[in-house]
């Protein structure tokens, strides 16, 4: 059963019509002007309105217009009621907004036939509507799962490459609290030797441990990816350089602090060497270079004996994974 809305100030028409579509079957609704038909198709969204071109206060064109601005209401459909049958009148009629057009004095048959054709062009234009939401909300879960590591749920390192260019030109043209940016390069120490003696399953919880360690005192503006293999960075917009010495060394402390349980009941201590780099209003990087200086202090914390933390100097720096 379709829901129908009825516009027009004439009752005589108003009773045609509504009696011809409820021996259609249809439910039939009825509004006495533009206006007070307005209101109702925004309640009632029907799926079919019958609209007289000549009313008090709004007449059919403004009515038109004024529903197929609504997004909601685009796919109703609007037949004008006329006996103006000249082309440009209709070519307005089109123009506002109305979908088919019918002649005054009414012919039921001629009324009953347009409705069909009306209800089911609304019907293909609602499932199009549907399929593309569906496809949109398909196309987001795919971006969604696409920016996303599958082992740990974190970012992944193409949704750094995404966001951190954003975020550095944020920083640069913010006064205030967030004119920094800072970012860490986490590296998992002596991870292929957990590999080598305890397999890679083993290798997984670890990943998994540590993230959600990560996680769970991670900064509520802060971002945390999964760079790749055992690396893992973090963005924290906002930080001092004195914040951000804190925060890194909270990082690695939600590692360092008590061994990780892996199977057959079994615990193993984990540790984190760590890179920090910050860019700035006054201290500018791409994020290539941002990147590098933060690779850099992680080199350098690995050569200072591993699980500590080290602040880059405001240089690139190439070097190989110890």
């Amino acid at each position: 059963m379709a829901k129908i809305l009825i516009v027009d100030d004439d009752p005589t028409t108003r009773l045609i019509l509504k009696k011809a579509l409820q021996n259609a079957g249809h439910s039939v609704f009825v509004a006495k002007n533009g206006l007070d038909g307005l209101t109702q198709v925004k309640t009632l969204h029907p799926a079919l309105v019958i609209c007289d071109w000549m009313m008090p206060q709004m007449n059919g064109l403004d009515f038109c217009a004024a529903v197929k601005a609504d997004r909601t209401l685009a796919t109703t459909y609007i037949i004008l009621l006329t006996r103006r049958g000249h082309v440009d009148d209709r070519v307005k009629g089109l123009d506002s907004g109305a979908d088919e057009f019918l002649s005054k004095p009414i012919e039921v048959q001629e009324l009953t036939a347009r409705v069909r054709a009306g209800l089911r062009l609304h019907r293909l234009a609602q499932e199009l509507k549907e399929a593309n939401q569906k496809l949109i909300a398909r196309n987001h879960l795919l971006e969604s799962l696409s920016m996303t590591d599958r082992l740990t749920g974190l970012l992944n390192r193409r949704a750094l490459d995404r966001t951190l260019p954003h975020l550095l030109r944020q920083t640069y043209s913010t006064q205030g609290d967030q004119d920094y940016l800072c970012i860490f390069m986490m590296d998992i120490d002596r991870f292929k030797q957990v590999n080598d003696l305890h397999g890679h399953l083993v290798g997984d919880v670890v990943l998994r441990a540590v993230a959600e360690r990560l996680l769970g005192i991670a900064h509520p503006q802060s971002s945390l990816y999964r760079y790749g293999g055992e690396e893992f960075t973090c963005v924290a917009p906002g930080l001092s350089p004195t914040l951000a010495l804190e925060y890194g060394e909270s990082l690695r402390m939600a590692v360092a602090s008590s061994a990780i349980n892996i199977p057959d009941g079994k615990t193993l201590p984990v540790t984190l060497s760590i890179g920090g780099a910050i860019a700035s209003q006054n201290n500018r990087f791409s994020d290539r270079e941002l990147l590098l200086q933060a690779d850099g202090a992680l080199y350098q914390a690995k050569q200072a004996g591993r699980n500590c933390l080290q602040f880059s100097q405001p240089q690139t720096a190439n070097r190989e994974r110890l």
